[in-house]
């Protein structure tokens, strides 16, 4: 038995989107040609490749064309699909693939692009809050052979024991 050849190109946003860790499967659907999601995890479901959000989400709702939405799990790097109930569990500021239809136009064809990492702000480093002697202290050791360090004797005045406060960040 061969494979099904595909009428269109295979678009390339789906190799980030899926990639081969993922439960999910890009093939060709038998039918139309056409390349299509599966999700291969509990029941065997099929999905149209394109991004369905905003108004491409009322066309599907109005076509009554079922969706699944998608979660982008950042921890493993691929999506998850979370079945809806008909309208319950729609939201318009949601993501989702519309269900597979043979022969039938896509609802939409976008891309998906991951959402990016949210970074909390850092506070800046304000620079070595050191006497000039504490520096000089640390380039001497620093710069010091490691045959010559383990006999060097431990300071009694030691780096940061001063009256003023020393912060690591």
């Amino acid at each position: 038995m061969s494979r099904p050849r595909a009428r269109e190109r295979k678009p390339a946003w789906l190799r980030t989107f899926i990639p081969k860790t993922s439960p999910l499967v890009v093939t060709v659907c038998d039918g139309c040609g056409l390349y299509v999601i599966q999700d291969r995890e509990n029941v065997w479901e099929t999905w149209d490749c394109g991004l369905v959000e905003g108004d491409d989400l009322t066309v599907a709702i109005i076509l009554g064309r079922p969706v699944t939405r998608i979660t982008w799990l950042p921890s493993v790097g691929h999506p998850l699909l979370r079945s809806t109930c008909g309208s319950a569990g729609i939201m318009p500021d949601g993501q989702y693939l519309a269900m597979h239809m043979c022969h039938l136009a896509r609802i939409s064809v976008k891309p998906f692009k991951p959402p990016k990492r949210e970074r909390p702000p850092g506070k800046p480093w304000g620079g070595p809050k050191l006497s000039k002697q504490e520096i000089a202290e640390f380039k001497r050791i620093w710069n010091m052979p490691y045959s010559q360090l383990k006999h060097e004797k431990t300071p009694t005045n030691k780096v940061g024991q001063g009256d003023e406060k020393q912060t690591l960040f």
